[in-house]
C-alpha cells in the first residue's frame, strides 16, 4: 500500500496539531484533563486529516461544554426586526464555540412598568442570564439591580436604563444614531429651511431620547434653519405612526424630514403610499426588512438605518457567556456597540 494511502493514525493528528501524541491520545480516550483550547485543536486536526474518531472527539467536547440557558425579553411589537433578531440571537447562540446555549423568548405586550419588572425576575429565576429591551423606570430598573445583586446577569439591549453604563449593553450607540439622522436629512432634502418631524416609541427609552438628541445637535450645529418639531409618541405602533405621519404631513407643508427612532417605521411607509410622491422629503426608518427594502426601491423612503442584528446577536452572546465566569462589571468588556449601517435603494438586498 503507498505512503499516501494509509489511513490517518494519532500521530498525524499530533503532527497536524503540533502537539504531541500523548496529549492527543488524552484527548481522545479522556485520560487526563485538557483545556478546552487543546481539546478543540485536536479536534479541528483530526477532521483536516480525515481521522476516524473525528466525530467521537467533537463529542468528547461538546460534552465538556457548560451548558447555559439564557431569557431575552424583547418587545412584542408586530414588526420583522424582533422576529429577526429572535433568529439572529438563536444562530450566534448555535455558533458559539465555548458552551453549549439554549435561548427563551419572552416578549412585552404589556407595557407597565410592574408587569415588566416581574416578567425581568421571572426570567431570572429560570435562566442563567437574562437580557431584556426595555425602557427606565425605577420599578424596572430597581428590578435588574437586584437580579444582577442576586448573581444573575442582565444585558440590557438596543436602549439603555441610565444615561451613564453602569451595567453591560449592547446595541448601537444612540446619540450617533441621532446625528447620522440629522446629517442625511440636511444632505438629502434640498432645502435649507423647514421643520423634521420625529416619531419615539416613549419618552422612558433612553436610547430613543438620545437619538432625538443627536439628531437635533446635528441640525443646531449645521443646519439651524431645519427646525425639529415637538417629538410625537408612537409607541412603536406602525397604526398609529401611519396617523401621525399623515397629520404631520397636513399641518406642516415645510415638512423636510421624517424620521422614526423607535420601532413603528412601517406605519410611515403605509402613510406614504397613499400620496403622491414626496420629493422634497427626506424620509429615515429603522431596520432593513422587506417591506422597508421594497420601499427603498419605490422611493417612498429614503433611507432605512439597520443595527445589523445578526451582529448584534453575536455580541450579546458573547457578553452573557462571559459574564457567567464573573460579576465584575468592565464598561470595555461588557459595553459593545454595533455600528450600524445606511441603506439606500443601491445597496438594499
Amino acid at each position: 500500500m503507498d505512503k499516501k494511502s494509509k489511513r490517518p493514525t494519532i500521530a498525524t493528528v499530533a503532527a497536524h496539531a503540533g502537539l504531541s501524541v500523548a496529549t492527543v491520545d488524552r484527548v481522545l480516550n479522556a485520560r487526563a484533563p485538557v483545556s478546552e483550547h487543546t481539546a478543540e485543536q485536536v479536534f479541528q486536526a483530526a477532521e483536516a486529516v480525515g481521522y476516524f474518531a473525528a466525530r467521537l472527539i467533537g463529542q468528547r467536547i461538546r460534552e465538556r461544554r457548560p451548558h447555559y440557558r439564557f431569557g431575552i425579553l424583547l418587545l412584542g411589537t408586530a414588526q420583522a426586526f424582533y422576529a429577526n433578531l429572535a433568529a439572529a440571537i438563536t444562530d450566534a447562540a448555535r455558533e458559539q464555540g465555548q458552551a453549549s446555549l439554549s435561548c427563551h423568548f419572552d416578549y412585552i405586550h404589556d407595557r407597565t412598568p410592574a408587569v415588566i419588572a416581574a416578567q425581568i425576575e421571572q426570567l431570572a429565576v429560570q435562566y442563567d442570564g437574562v437580557a431584556v429591551v426595555t425602557f427606565a423606570h425605577p420599578l424596572i430598573n430597581q428590578a435588574i439591580v437586584q437580579v444582577r445583586a442576586a448573581g444573575v446577569p442582565v444585558v440590557t439591549l438596543l436602549s439603555d436604563i441610565h444615561q451613564e453604563p453602569e451595567g453591560p449593553y449592547v446595541g448601537l450607540d444612540n446619540h450617533e444614531v441621532g446625528r447620522t439622522m440629522g446629517w442625511l436629512v440636511r444632505h438629502t432634502c434640498g432645502h435649507a429651511h423647514g421643520s423634521v418631524g420625529v416619531l419615539l416609541g416613549g419618552h422612558r427609552f433612553l436610547g430613543h431620547q438620545a437619538r432625538i438628541d443627536g439628531l437635533r445637535d446635528d441640525l443646531a450645529a449645521h443646519a439651524p434653519g431645519l427646525r425639529l418639531l415637538e417629538a410625537v409618541m408612537n409607541m412603536d405602533n406602525s397604526d398609529i405612526t401611519e396617523e401621525a405621519t399623515l397629520e404631520l404631513l397636513a399641518r406642516h407643508d415645510d415638512l423636510r424630514g421624517l424620521c422614526v427612532v423607535g420601532g413603528g417605521g412601517d406605519g410611515i411607509i403605509k402613510a406614504l403610499a397613499q400620496l403622491p410622491p414626496q420629493p422634497g422629503l427626506c424620509s429615515i426608518v429603522l431596520e432593513s426588512t422587506p417591506l422597508s427594502r421594497e420601499a427603498l426601491a419605490d422611493g417612498l423612503v429614503r433611507v432605512v438605518i439597520d443595527s445589523q442584528p445578526a451582529l448584534l446577536a453575536r455580541a450579546l452572546i458573547k457578553v452573557l457567556v462571559q459574564l457567567q465566569d464573573t460579576d465584575v462589571f468592565c464598561p470595555d468588556a461588557h459595553c459593545i456597540r454595533v455600528p450600524l449601517q445606511i441603506v439606500t435603494a443601491q445597496n438594499a438586498r
